[in-house]
């Protein structure tokens, strides 16, 4: 079969198709054999809940419940005394500058961040995201002032 043939019955399969039974026959039907009158004044039967419907219920919500208070419970057990980074930080008052052109500019963005990074542990000193920053880019410095003394 090539690719010719296989469009022409890509086109054949694009006609209308009458379907075998006419579904709308048996629904017209069958709402007519429930149309018959009904007594206005009697109340509409009250549909109970089944019973296992109503467990599934009671089970779902004590299960947010107890995941809601394992939720709360875990939060307050974390200690809330954590060391702060920003007390163990050394105080390098004048910045580093590299004789090396390669590791200056190394130098000066590390230098930047880390300041940026001491500015926001002044707003937020228990933040452990913003001490693993500074953390990571301390053993950065490091990291650079190792490679200087190697390059000589």
């Amino acid at each position: 079969m090539n690719e010719f043939e296989w469009l022409r019955q890509m086109r054949e399969l694009n006609q209308p198709v009458a379907p075998q039974n006419d579904v709308w026959a048996r629904i017209d039907a069958a709402l007519d054999e429930n149309a018959a009158p009904a007594d206005v004044t009697a109340p509409a039967p009250i549909k109970r809940a089944r019973p296992h419907r109503v467990w599934a219920l009671a089970a779902s919500i004590a299960a947010v419940v107890v995941i809601a208070g394992g939720v709360v419970w875990r939060m307050h057990s974390v200690p809330q005394t954590t060391e702060s980074v920003a007390t163990n930080i050394p105080s390098d008052k004048t910045p580093w500058k590299p004789n090396d052109p390669r590791l200056a500019g190394a130098a000066l963005e590390l230098g930047a961040a880390r300041m940026e990074l001491q500015q926001a542990m002044q707003q937020a000193p228990d933040s452990p995201a913003l001490q693993r920053l500074l953390q990571r880019t301390d053993a950065q410095q490091a990291r650079l002032r190792e490679l200087e003394k190697q390059a000589g």
